[in-house]
């Protein structure tokens, strides 16, 4: 039988920004500050001339066992 998990952010780390190319699928290193990551963007358009672009936001997360069969044993790794 398949145990529960539950998902937690890990505020530490943060939100993150990427800017992605849609003509050639560059794209700039995650950041926490959104401008940044447009900032390469516009960066890339006046480089290669491309026009479409992607920003991305994304949010770390560890993964806990919460199923109560287990519960304070050692999960498994």
């Amino acid at each position: 039988m398949p145990l529960e998990w539950t998902l937690a952010a890990m505020p530490a780390l943060g939100v993150r920004h990427v800017g992605k190319c849609l003509a050639c699928s560059h794209h700039s290193l995650d950041t926490a500050d959104p401008d940044e990551a447009q900032l390469w963007c516009l960066r890339h358009a006046g480089m290669t001339r491309h026009t479409g672009f992607e920003l991305s936001a994304f949010q770390f997360f560890s993964a806990t066992i919460t199923d109560p069969a287990v519960g304070e044993a050692d999960p498994p790794t």
